[in-house]
């Protein structure tokens, strides 16, 4: 069977996901995900609008709302009104939610050794090239 670049980049992410996702639980971070890391990543300490997280991750508002929602009970984040428009909210990072995303940043770094490892360094160096040539807008 031919291997599809699409179908690659799936089962890369997935196993990826699945790795960063284990590796939160080994510290301790229970049912928290990369998509609670992509979040905070989108947060600014002065607050951001949920509508900015949502355009920046490239989803609806009601799924970031829904997100916020979740990780304020975990006490990642907190949720105020925007006080230069009532009708947006704005969410900011805890001191719970710097910790885990900092958490998450080394695993991701990690991570990154042990996927990107398994190619010699020039293949690395050629692979992370495509990505970035890739991925540009």
């Amino acid at each position: 069977m031919a291997v599809s670049p699409a179908r690659a980049f799936g089962t890369l992410y997935r196993r990826y996901q699945e790795a960063a996702n284990a590796s939160y639980g080994e510290r301790g971070w229970k049912r928290l995900t990369l998509s609670h890391v992509q979040f905070l990543a989108e947060t600014d300490e002065a607050g951001t609008r949920l509508s900015d997280v949502a355009t920046a991750l490239k989803t609806t508002k009601q799924y970031v709302g829904k997100l916020a929602r979740e990780m304020g009970v975990k006490r990642l984040v907190t949720l105020a009104v925007d006080p230069a428009d009532r009708r947006a909210m704005l969410v900011r990072p805890t001191e719970r939610g710097r910790a885990f995303f900092q958490d998450a940043c080394e695993i991701r770094v990690k991570l990154e050794d042990r996927f990107l490892g398994q190619l010699s360094a020039s293949r690395r160096k050629a692979f992370i090239a495509a990505l970035e040539e890739l991925t540009r807008p």
